[in-house]
C-alpha cells in the first residue's frame, strides 16, 4: 500500500470530527409526578406568607380585628370596598368592632345619642297600638313638624315618645353636619318661606331619613353618625372660640384634642346645647349639641340620663295600659307584673328604674378580669343550732356558667351539708390589688340572680336600706352607704313543702369593709341565722356599727392629745405635756377634722338605726301580713331580745357619740379663746411699738423746730452778707469819701428787676400744683361716693 510522508515542520490534521453536546431533559408525562410538583408550587407560594406576611389581609383576624378597632368608622367604610374577604370579615364582626370603636372614640356621644328601637324587636302585640292614629300620648301636641327633620317611618321605627325624640336629635344631627361647609364660610343657610316644600329640601330629608335608617340596625353607620357629629362639635367650637363677640363658656379644645379624634375634650366644662335646634337658623349659635346630660355644678361632672331601653318599655306599657286596660299577660315583657305594688297611676318598677338611673357612685367598668372572689356559707340541714361553715374562693370568669350551676348540697366530713349563702364580692381585693369581677360577668351574675335594678337602685342612694319590688317569685333587698358599702340580694319565695333556699347576694366593699365583713362573716354563726333573708342586712349593720366604733376610739384619741396640750380639761391622770404655743391653728383645723368625722358617724349610726329597724320589721312580719310569695315561714331566729340588743348597742354609740362631741366642742372653744388671747397679746405689742414711734417721732419733731429757729437766726445775716458781696455797690468810692452812704451800681436794679419776677413766678406755679392737688383730690371722691355699696 502506498504510503506518504509529511512535510518536516508540520503536524498531521485529524481525520475524526469533534462530537457536539446535543443532550438535553426529557420531558416527564408522568400524572403522579404532576401532582407532586403542582403541590410543591403551592407549598412554595404558602411558605413565603407564612413566615414573612407581606399584606393586611395576611395577617390572623385577631390581630386584624385589634387594628380596626384602632380605626375610625370611615376608614372602615373605605376598608369595605377593598375586597370581598375584608367586606366579609368587617361585616361578619360588625357588632363587637364598633361597639369597641365607640367605646375608644366616642364614650360621651354614645350616651347622648342612643338610637331608636326597630320596629321588629318590639312586641308583635303593641305593633298595631303604635301605628294606630288612636294613640293618646300623640292627641297632645306631641308631633312637631319641622322643616328640616323628616318624620319617623312607622314600619321600620318604633315610634313611642322615647324613640321619635332619639329619632329627632339623629336628624338634627346628620342635618348639622351637611351645613358645616356652609356655617365655616360664612355662607347664608337657605331659608324656606313658611308653607312651601322646595324639592332639595325634601331630597335632602330624604337621604338624612335613609342614614338614620341604617343606623338602626347597622352599628356601623351609627358610629359614623357619631363621627361625623364630632366632626361638626370640633368646628362649631372652633368658629365661637374665634368669635370675640360670643362670651359663652366654651369647650377648651386643643391641637391634641383634633389629632387623636375621641370627644374626651366633651368631658371638660363648658357650653352645653340641650335646646333641640327647631329650625336652621339655630345652626348659627350652636355650639355642642349633646342631647340627654346636664352639668352638676355640686359635683362639678356631667351627669347623663340611664343608658338603655328603660324609658322605651315605660313608653310602650304605658301604652298598652292605656289603650288595652284590661291586658294583663306574662308573656309581654312591657307590661306591669302582677306582683308589682301600685300607688296610684305610678308603678314601682318605675319608680326603682327612674332613681336607677341617676347615679351616685362611679361608673364600674372593668373590661377584663380572670378570677371572681367569692363566700359560700353552708349549714347542716338537720341540726339548726350548729355552726355554719364559711368558704371563700376564687373561680375562673370563663367558669361563671358551671358555679351557677352547681348543686346546693354538698357532704362534708361531718355530716351532709346545703348551701344557705352565696355572696360575690366586687371592687379591689386587698391582696392581689386587683378589682374584679369584670363588667360583663357581673352583668351576668346580676341578671341570673335578678338583682340588675336592685343594683342600679342602690347605687343611686346615699345611704339607706330597702325592700325594692319583687321580681316574680323573688324578694329583692338593697343597703347602701355611700361610698363604703353597697349590697344586694334575693331571695326565692319559700313554699311550706319546699326546703329553705339559698340567698344570692352582691356586695361592693374595699379596703377595710370588706375585711370587716369577712371576719363578721367567720364568726360562728348558727344555721338558723345565716338561712334568715335578713342575714345580709345583719353582717352589713354590724359591719358600719363596728366602724362607727372605730371612728370614735380615733376622735378620743385625736381629743386627749389636744386636750393635753391646751390643758383645758380636769382629768387627774392627763398631764400637760407640751404648751400649745405656735400650734393652736393647726390644732384648731385637727379639732375641726374631728367634728366633721362626728357627723358622719352620726349619719352612720343613723343608717345602722335603720337597717335595725329594716330587720325588726321583716322579722316579725307574719306570713299571712307579708301574703303568699314569702320567704319568712320558716322559724324565726331574730327574736325580741336580738333586736333589743341591737337597739342597745345603736342607742349606747349615741349616747358616747354625744359625749365625744362636747368634749370637740368644748376644745375648740378653748382653742378659740386661746387664738383670741393670742391675738390681743400681738395687737398689745404692736399698740406698744406704735407708742414707742410715736414719742420718737415726737423728739424728731422738736428737734425740727430747733433747727428751724437756728436757721432763722442765721438767714438774716446770711442775706444780708450775700447780697453784700455781690458786685452791685460801689464801695470802692464809699471808702474814699469815707462815709456811711454806699451807692449802688447799675446791675442793683437789674438784681432786682429779675429777681422779683422770678420769685413772683415760682410762687404762683406753687400756687396753681396745689389747685390742682385739690381738685384731683375732690375728683377721687365724687368717683367713691358714686360706687353702689
Amino acid at each position: 500500500m502506498p504510503t506518504t510522508t509529511d512535510p518536516p515542520g508540520e503536524s498531521r490534521a485529524c481525520d475524526v470530527a469533534p462530537v457536539a453536546e446535543s443532550t438535553r431533559v426529557l420531558p416527564c408525562h408522568s400524572k403522579r409526578a404532576q401532582r407532586q410538583l403542582r403541590k410543591q408550587e403551592k407549598r412554595a407560594r404558602r411558605q413565603p406568607k407564612l413566615q414573612n406576611p407581606s399584606g393586611f389581609q395576611d395577617l390572623p383576624c385577631e390581630l386584624m380585628m385589634e387594628i380596626l378597632e384602632l380605626l375610625r368608622p370611615s376608614d372602615i367604610f373605605a376598608l369595605l370596598r377593598v375586597c370581598k374577604a375584608l367586606r366579609s370579615l368587617i361585616l361578619d364582626n360588625e357588632a363587637p368592632l364598633m361597639r369597641a370603636v365607640t367605646n375608644l372614640r366616642y364614650s360621651v356621644l354614645q350616651r347622648c345619642f342612643l338610637r331608636p328601637v326597630p320596629l321588629q324587636d318590639v312586641s308583635p302585640a303593641l305593633r298595631p297600638l303604635l301605628r294606630s292614629p288612636r294613640r293618646p300620648d300623640l292627641q297632645h301636641g306631641h308631633r312637631p313638624q319641622h322643616q328640616h327633620i323628616p318624620p319617623p317611618d312607622p314600619a321600620i321605627s318604633c315610634t313611642c315618645l322615647t324613640c321619635v325624640g332619639r329619632w329627632y336629635s339623629l336628624c338634627a344631627v346628620v342635618d348639622f353636619a351637611h351645613w358645616q361647609d356652609h356655617l365655616d364660610k360664612g355662607t347664608p343657610i337657605p331659608q324656606i318661606p313658611r308653607g312651601t316644600f322646595p324639592a332639595w329640601n325634601q331630597e335632602l330629608m330624604a337621604e338624612n331619613a335613609k342614614i338614620v335608617n341604617r343606623c338602626l340596625t347597622r352599628p356601623l353607620w351609627y358610629a359614623r353618625v357619631l363621627e361625623a357629629h364630632l366632626d361638626s362639635t370640633v368646628r362649631s367650637v372652633r368658629r365661637h372660640s374665634q368669635n370675640k363677640a360670643d362670651k359663652r363658656a366654651h369647650f377648651r379644645l386643643t391641637e391634641e384634642d383634633v389629632r387623636a379624634g375621641t370627644d374626651a375634650f366633651l368631658e371638660r366644662p363648658g357650653a352645653s346645647e340641650v335646646v333641640y335646634p327647631f329650625s336652621r337658623d339655630n345652626y348659627y349659635m350652636l355650639e355642642a349639641f349633646l342631647p340627654g346630660r346636664a352639668w352638676i355644678a355640686e359635683r362639678q361632672e356631667w351627669a347623663y340620663l340611664s343608658n338603655g331601653q328603660a324609658w322605651h318599655e315605660v313608653d310602650l306599657a304605658m301604652l298598652a295600659k292605656l289603650m288595652l286596660p284590661g291586658r294583663r299577660s306574662k308573656e309581654d315583657p312591657v307590661l306591669p307584673a302582677p306582683s308589682a305594688q301600685k300607688d296610684g297611676n305610678l308603678s314601682r318598677d318605675d319608680l326603682y328604674r327612674h332613681y336607677g338611673s341617676h347615679s351616685r357612685w362611679e361608673k364600674y367598668d372593668v373590661p377584663k378580669c380572670p378570677v371572681i372572689e367569692v363566700t359560700e356559707v353552708w349549714v347542716e340541714d338537720d341540726d339548726l343550732s350548729s355552726p355554719a361553715l364559711v368558704e371563700t374562693k376564687t373561680i375562673p370568669s370563663l367558669d361563671i356558667d358551671n358555679w351557677l350551676e352547681e348543686s346546693p348540697f354538698r357532704c362534708f366530713p361531718g355530716g351532709a351539708y346545703s348551701r344557705a349563702l352565696r355572696l360575690v364580692w366586687v371592687g379591689q381585693e386587698g391582696t392581689m390589688k386587683r378589682t374584679s369581677p369584670s363588667t360583663k360577668v357581673l352583668e351576668r351574675l346580676a341578671k341570673a340572680w335578678k338583682l340588675d335594678d336592685a343594683l342600679d337602685y342602690a347605687r343611686s342612694c346615699f345611704a339607706g336600706v330597702s325592700a325594692t319590688a319583687p321580681r316574680g317569685e323573688t324578694l329583692v333587698f338593697t343597703v347602701a352607704y355611700h361610698p363604703k358599702l353597697v349590697a344586694a340580694w334575693s331571695r326565692p319565695a319559700l313554699a311550706p313543702e319546699e326546703p329553705t333556699p339559698e340567698t344570692q347576694a352582691i356586695v361592693f366593699a374595699e379596703g377595710e369593709e370588706r375585711a370587716e365583713l369577712r371576719r363578721i362573716l367567720g364568726s360562728k354563726w348558727s344555721a338558723a341565722t345565716v338561712r334568715h333573708p335578713m342575714f345580709p342586712a345583719l353582717f352589713c349593720g354590724l359591719t358600719l356599727a363596728h366602724g362607727l366604733d372605730n371612728t370614735l376610739e380615733d376622735i378620743k384619741a385625736a381629743v386627749r392629745e389636744v386636750e393635753a396640750r391646751t390643758g383645758h380639761h380636769r382629768f387627774t391622770s392627763r398631764h400637760q405635756t407640751q404648751p400649745a404655743a405656735g400650734e393652736l391653728g393647726q390644732l384648731s383645723a385637727q379639732m375641726s377634722g374631728c367634728a366633721a368625722k362626728l357627723a358622719n358617724g352620726t349619719r352612720k349610726m343613723k343608717v345602722v338605726e335603720a337597717i335595725n329597724d329594716f330587720i325588726q320589721q321583716h322579722a316579725t312580719t307574719s306570713p299571712a301580713e307579708l301574703g303568699e310569695n314569702t320567704a319568712f315561714t320558716a322559724a324565726e331566729p331574730f327574736s325580741a331580745s336580738h333586736i333589743d340588743l341591737l337597739r342597745h348597742r345603736v342607742q349606747m354609740q349615741a349616747v358616747d357619740t354625744a359625749y365625744v362631741q362636747q368634749r370637740v366642742q368644748i376644745q375648740i372653744a378653748a382653742l378659740f379663746h386661746l387664738i383670741a388671747q393670742q391675738d390681743n397679746a400681738i395687737a398689745f405689742d404692736a399698740a406698744r411699738a406704735t407708742h414707742s414711734i410715736a414719742a420718737s417721732s415726737l423728739e424728731d419733731s422738736s428737734s425740727m423746730k430747733m433747727l428751724a429757729l437756728v436757721a432763722m437766726f442765721f438767714l438774716p445775716g446770711s442775706f444780708v452778707a450775700a447780697l453784700f458781696s455781690a458786685p452791685l455797690f460801689a464801695w470802692d468810692e464809699a471808702s474814699a469819701t469815707g462815709g456811711m452812704g454806699v451807692a449802688t451800681k447799675p446791675q442793683f436794679a437789674l438784681f432786682w428787676a429779675v429777681t422779683a419776677p422770678l420769685t413772683v413766678l415760682v410762687f404762683a406755679l406753687y400756687a396753681l400744683w396745689i389747685c390742682f392737688q385739690k381738685r384731683r383730690e375732690r375728683g377721687s371722691a365724687k368717683d367713691l361716693d358714686a360706687i353702689p355699696i
